[in-house]
């Protein structure tokens, strides 16, 4: 069987002023790489174990990039905010489950947006768009630090 994360591949740039642009990219794995440059991208590890990115977005005004994917062996749909202030080494932000995914769910996550304060996500087989606040980096990081200790 074909796993959920082995065939989409999402992109978005991060543009910044009077830096460089970087590629972040979903391909069950999360990278980031600059495009200008040779060499091997970067694996990003701060995602949550068992998350496979399916999509992304980069919210340049916020600098956090949101990517869609599946976690749970495929079971369940999730967006994970990470915060790209050092866009090379990016640190987690939050995780937030957003459905369950086969015969009794809502279908898999399949694209993601963010712009503002705004993260807005498609499932497959809805044709509702689902809407979330993105919270300021630094509740999501203490409410997270709170949730592990």
């Amino acid at each position: 069987a074909i796993r959920p994360a082995n065939f989409p591949c999402g992109s978005s740039m991060y543009f910044r002023k009077g830096g460089r642009n970087l590629l972040y990219v979903a391909n069950g794995p999360i990278t980031v790489q600059d495009p200008r440059k040779n060499g091997s991208p970067t694996v990003v590890t701060t995602a949550p174990d068992g998350f496979e990115a399916l999509a992304v977005d980069v919210n340049s005004e916020r600098s956090v990039a949101v990517f869609g994917g599946v976690i749970d062996d495929g079971e369940s749909s999730a967006y994970v905010v990470l915060d790209i202030s050092d866009p090379l080494a990016p640190s987690f932000v939050n995780m937030q489950v957003v459905g369950r995914n086969g015969r009794n769910g809502s279908g898999r996550i399949t694209s993601v947006a963010s712009a503002g304060r705004n993260i807005v996500y498609v499932m497959d087989g809805s044709s509702k768009i689902g809407h979330d606040r993105l919270q300021s980096l630094a509740n999501s990081y203490e409410k997270n630090i709170q949730s592990i200790a």
